[in-house]
């Protein structure tokens, strides 16, 4: 049967208008979704899939809506931006059929508006809140739907939203029918059993994106060649530019460059995390309405919220991972089968050679519609975010340690040994209190202050948030907020080379007075990034320089040269079975292609005792035995205590772990990496062989 005529006509003129035929994609879903079945859908951006699962979703719960007038459908996204722009999307479809679309997140509740809602979209965060204060509304929900799952996968995030998930089935008494939806992820089976267990009942549909990808790679060796670049991809005709960014501080410093052309001042535009929501809104419907013009931004519009048709994507400077490439290219040029994308090496480039060679693994990847791999990783932070949560939503009570483990019972790594272990470090940290003879835990002093500074319901990265600080109206900085567990009112604190005293601490900024103590003051702490570039890259740049095909079609004429010599000029002087190397005049620079943490794991298993670890090289003083280095990851035990480091990824409640897990999280990296084994054997059997010079 047609999958449309499994919807009520109602319904699928809602969502279809007059459509007869469907996506293949959204044919499945329906079907599926209909017959009662969970679904992980992977497709493309821009590719209807999330009609396809509303629609049978509303087409079996409309009316149970409408005539119960509560709230049954509950949309979750990972970012409020991209909640706002599905509201739009949703509101007209559900309004032909009655239903009442509110969202819910940190700038706005409409549930608390007084009018009941049928459908809810809102973020993992605004979840943990409404269950921690009970919502009534959740109490009748049937269906939840996860978008953009890739960013939740095997994070933080993802662990506490899988917990919430199961919280929100225990609220609402019943089993709730789910859709998962990621536009990219190397194996969607992965994500049931990150999310729901490996026991949950789903199917999986994915459907493969056939659009031609055309691409350019290009120096830019001055701000003066950026804006020459700008202003000839702009011409005559009107045209639309997305640039992203890898940092709030290029993404102001070329809006800046931008601006020195009159004719492009009034059309460039900036939009970044650390501009108020009211500000990024304008600025995404400018965008929009604007008949030519360029938005520079940074990871906060690779998702797909609504700004218009897009000419043109710009990369400046190589994207973090293959899924933040995907989703940048993504958003262009959806008016055709085609994207056009220009990734630009930047003037502050340390090397154009290298730069050039992951852009082309990244392109080539693409193409190949061809996704890193990696298992389902064994988390703990969220687990104490989550019992904190829970006892503090019944007001510190204590709670059985039998009943928290039942929050993570899907989980078969969170047995209860791991769990009492989470507990008793929140105990010694004074976040938990033990009862005095019986099995359960109550609030600590300390999970009141997180509870008061609304930290309680995020697993956000310490590097992430930030307060701001003020003297009076001047604004003198943001600090990482995970200072304020640090600091209290009377404080001495240094900052911007001074010494100040803390005289308020409000949710959004901190007030400081200059001080004349100069005994005992706070220094703040600012996590540093994660790691460099995973195996899955790296080793794809090794292919090309080796056996690869590589379209000189897709450089600019002097870029396309230099690299066509280095690859001549490599092949020359290494094969695929060999490991080049330098030396150096402190030693050997090896040229692995294996990702930071391959190279220093390497390091760590043949003791060397001075050594520096890169994406691309590990510099050693003595000479690397390559044949004695294991192939399977789990034989770098001996070294897995030095291979831990703390990164800016970090939560506040990965923080709060006992170090024993803090070190087994960590090493999910180096353990779960489909790549890193096949690395390994590669290295493993390789000769080394000298360069006279560098290629790079």
């Amino acid at each position: 049967m047609n999958a449309v005529q499994l919807l009520d006509a109602r319904v699928a003129t809602a969502f279809f208008g007059r459509f007869s035929q469907l996506r293949p994609m959204q044919e499945k879903a329906i079907h599926e979704i209909t017959g009662g079945q969970n679904i992980v859908l992977s497709a493309s951006t821009g590719s209807g899939k999330t009609e396809a699962v509303v629609a049978p979703l509303v087409n079996q719960l409309w009316k149970t809506a409408i005539e119960t007038d509560s709230l049954v459908i509950v949309y979750i996204a990972p970012t409020k931006a991209l909640v706002n722009d599905l509201e739009k999307r949703l509101y007209n479809p559900l309004a032909q059929l009655r239903m009442r679309l509110g969202i819910r997140h940190g700038d706005r509740d409409d549930l608390s508006s007084g009018r009941k809602l049928h459908f809810l979209i809102t973020t993992p965060e605004s979840l943990d809140v409404m269950l921690f204060r009970k919502e009534p509304a959740l109490r009748l929900v049937h269906a939840v739907i996860i978008d953009e799952v890739h960013l939740l996968y095997n994070t933080q995030r993802g662990l506490q939203l899988s917990v919430l998930l199961r919280r929100l089935k225990e609220f609402a008494l019943r089993n709730l029918q789910w859709a998962a939806l990621s536009a990219t992820i190397g194996r969607i089976e992965d994500v049931r059993d990150f999310l729901f267990g490996p026991d949950e009942n789903a199917s999986f549909i994915t459907e493969a994106a056939e659009r031609e990808i055309d691409a350019q790679i290009r120096h830019v060796v001055s701000e003066d060649d950026f804006l020459h670049t700008i202003q000839k991809l702009m011409g005559d005709a009107p045209t639309k530019l997305l640039v992203f960014a890898n940092s709030r501080r290029e993404c102001e410093r070329l809006a800046g460059i931008l601006q020195r052309d009159i004719n492009l001042r009034g059309r460039t535009l900036a939009h970044y995390s650390s501009l108020s929501t009211e500000v990024r809104i304008e600025t995404e419907q400018k965008f929009s309405a604007l008949d030519g013009a360029i938005c520079i931004a940074t990871s906060t519009l690779e998702l797909g919220i609504d700004i218009g048709d897009i000419d043109a994507v710009l990369l400046w400077g190589v994207p973090a991972s293959v899924e933040s490439f995907l989703q940048r290219i993504g958003r262009g040029n959806r008016r055709q089968n085609k994207t056009n994308v220009v990734c630009l090496i930047p003037d502050t480039s340390t090397s154009s050679v290298a730069d050039a060679l992951e852009f082309m693994a990244l392109l080539d990847a693409a193409r190949k519609r061809e996704l890193p791999i990696q298992a389902p990783f064994e988390l703990f932070g969220a687990v104490g975010q989550q019992v904190l949560s829970v006892i503090a939503s019944d007001n510190g009570r204590f709670t059985r340690i039998a009943e928290l483990c039942k929050l993570f019972e899907h989980c078969a790594y969170l047995d209860r040994p791991v769990v009492e272990q989470v507990l008793a470090e929140l105990a010694d940290k004074d976040y938990l209190q033990r009862h005095g003879f019986k099995n359960q835990y109550g609030a600590g002093e300390n999970l009141h202050t997180l509870v008061d500074y609304r930290m309680i319901y995020g697993n956000f990265g310490l590097g992430s948030q930030t307060i701001r600080i003020r003297h009076g109206s001047k604004v003198l900085g943001d600090i990482p907020t995970i200072n304020l567990l640090r600091i209290q009112v009377g404080s001495s604190i240094r900052f911007a080379g001074r010494y100040w005293q803390v005289r308020k601490i409000a949710n959004d900024h901190i007030l400081a007075e200059p001080s004349t103590q100069r005994g005992k003051a706070v220094d703040f702490i600012y996590p540093g990034t994660g790691l460099g570039f995973d195996a899955f890259v790296m080793n794809r740049v090794w292919k090309i320089l080796n056996e690869g095909e590589f379209g000189l079609s897709d450089f600019t004429r002097s870029l396309g040269a230099k690299i066509d010599q280095v690859i001549e000029s490599f092949r020359r002087t290494c094969g695929s079975e060999q490991i080049p190397f330098l030396r150096t005049a402190d030693g050997y620079c090896y040229f692995t292609f294996g990702g930071y943490l391959t190279n220093k794991a390497i390091a760590l298993i043949t003791k060397q005792v001075e050594f520096k670890a890169t994406d691309l090289t590990l510099d050693t003083i003595v000479p690397v035995d390559w044949k004695s280095i294991p192939t399977d990851p789990k034989d770098f035990e001996a070294v897995f205590e030095q291979l831990f480091e703390m990164t800016g990824a970090q939560s506040i409640y990965q923080t709060l772990l006992p170090l024993e897990l803090q070190k087994r999280e960590f090493l999910q990296e180096w353990l779960k990496d489909d790549c890193i084994p096949k690395v390994l054997a590669r290295l493993q059997s390789a000769k080394p062989v000298r360069l006279l010079q560098s290629f790079l």
